[in-house]
Parts: C-alpha cells; sequence; structure tokens
C-alpha cells in the first residue's frame, strides 16, 4: 500500500511540474512573440496559413500579409517571400497571398513566391535556399504571436541567426489553449529531434 501511494505522489508530481513547464513556457512563447524587432531588413518572410474552403484568405493570414505589406510600405523591407504551398482545397497559399499584394501596390519583382511548402519547417527551408540565393543578409519573419518561438528555433538550428520578427497578435478564442499546446509540443519536438 505504501509503495503505491510513493507512486502516486511521484505521478501527481510530475503532473505537476509538467503543467508548470507548459504554462511558463507558454508566457514565454506570447511574451517572445508580441515583442516585434523590425529593424530594417531585406527581406520580410510571411508565413502561409490556411486559406478557407472557397479559396479566400482565413482572417489570420490577411493579419499577416497586411503587416508584410505595412513593413514593404515604411521601407523596412525590400522584398517579401510568401511561402505556402497546395494547403486547402487545390488553392496555393503563395499565389494567394502574391495576388492580395499585388492588388495593394506591391510590385511584381518584389514578391517572391515559395508555393511548395506544405509545413513551418519547409517554409523555414525553402525561405533559406532563396535568401541564400538573392544573397540576402536579415529577415523579418511574419506570423501569429504564438509561431514566433519555433520559427525562430527552426532557423537558428539551420544556422541563420539575422532575423527579426513581427507578429499577429489576434487569437481565435476556440484555439490558444490547443494552438499553445501544439506551439509547445511543436517546439520540444523540433528541438529534440531534429
Amino acid at each position: 500500500m505504501l509503495y503505491h501511494k510513493k507512486l502516486l505522489k511521484y505521478i501527481f508530481t510530475g503532473i505537476v511540474l509538467v503543467f508548470c513547464w507548459f504554462v511558463l513556457h507558454s508566457i514565454i512563447i506570447v511574451v517572445a512573440g508580441t515583442q516585434e524587432d523590425t529593424m530594417d531588413a531585406d527581406v520580410g518572410v510571411i508565413f502561409g496559413t490556411k486559406n478557407r474552403k472557397d479559396g479566400s484568405l482565413s482572417k489570420s493570414l490577411i493579419r499577416r500579409l497586411d503587416i508584410g505589406l505595412r513593413l514593404y510600405k515604411k521601407g523596412q523591407v525590400q522584398k517579401l517571400i510568401v511561402s505556402g504551398g497546395m494547403a486547402h482545397q487545390g488553392f496555393c497559399e503563395a499565389d494567394l497571398m502574391q495576388e492580395y499584394l499585388l492588388n495593394r501596390g506591391v510590385r511584381l519583382a518584389d514578391i517572391i513566391p515559395d508555393n511548395t511548402a506544405l509545413n513551418t519547417e519547409e517554409n523555414v527551408q525553402n525561405s533559406l535556399e532563396i535568401i541564400k540565393a538573392g544573397n540576402y543578409k536579415r529577415i523579418i519573419i511574419v506570423s501569429q504571436y504564438y509561431h514566433i518561438s519555433r520559427i525562430k528555433l527552426m532557423y537558428h538550428k539551420k544556422g541563420f541567426y539575422n532575423l527579426g520578427s513581427a507578429s499577429s497578435h489576434h487569437y481565435g478564442k476556440d484555439y490558444r489553449y490547443l494552438t499553445l499546446l501544439r506551439e509547445f509540443l511543436g517546439y520540444y519536438y523540433y528541438y529534440f529531434f531534429k
């Protein structure tokens, strides 16, 4: 009986410690993701997200594009990489993003589409290939605030450190806890296994 009580105590302590770790990491994700570093850069990298079933842009993707557009119009970036492949209903995220930016005055020559990336890791890898080919020295990543820490980790693990960030601070009430849990698990999965 004493053995079972000790075992339950250890299990309970472990659960509490993991929960505290999750809460602390989530606070770090939120703080790090909402502190923007938008010093001038060569290029902005806008990370795609699912479009709607009818092919229109989701609100979160429009927010990301508007941030990239603001950076471009202020002269803080000279070019924009739009990254996202055929992720939903046969519509290419990068093509939809490019169209949105073109309709708002960004020159075609200043938009670099990556239409093959299907996840964050591919977004990072493909953008690094574009950055290397274009000899770009500094970038600003654009995504949701909760995504920034994991994106930075991916760039750092691939040896690229000269990056800033700008993020949409909006989140849907239905997804905030699940999103933070996904980012927590994704961060450590990538940290330890990639």
